[in-house]
């Protein structure tokens, strides 16, 4: 097969890799009647209970302003609260709620029921190829993004 029938062959796949990544996307959103954002930014904070606003734009890649807003609808909704750094207080910290800790971690247990189930689809001796494809995959999108 020559390699311009595998480029189509992998722009097909990622494609249809990137609608179901939609698809599950909005059927999230559904379930917890929240925007992909609002979802993203809970998911920020699986890793730290406490974040600076700068660290939680960071860790989204969005401008400080646009996190702000963001921030804002979830402490409306009661999912995080705002804070001030011990240190300094002229720093902004944002921590989950109750609330929000309990919907992120809802939401990754629907995401992984998802991911589970293509997991389980794939035979034991080929999860070590699907790993290695899903790190050559998440680099190209870093390299990508690092370009634009």
């Amino acid at each position: 097969m020559k390699s311009g029938s595998h480029n189509g062959d992998i722009c097909e796949l990622m494609n249809e890799v990137l609608k179901s990544i939609i698809l599950l996307n909005k059927e999230i959103e559904s379930h917890f009647h929240m925007s992909s954002a609002r979802i993203l930014t809970l998911l920020a904070f699986t890793e730290r209970k406490i974040m600076r606003m700068n660290e939680l734009s960071g860790a989204m890649s969005l401008m400080a302003s646009t996190s702000t807003r963001m921030v804002d609808t979830l402490v409306g909704g009661g999912f995080v609260e705002r804070g001030h750094d011990k240190l300094d207080r002229r720093l902004v910290t944002v921590e989950l709620t109750a609330k929000g800790k309990k919907v992120a971690k809802d939401i990754k247990a629907f995401r992984n029921r998802y991911f589970d189930s293509i997991k389980d689809k794939v035979k034991e001796d080929g999860k070590e190829e699907m790993i290695m494809s899903l790190k050559t995959l998440i680099g190209a999108f870093a390299n990508f993004k690092s370009q634009l």
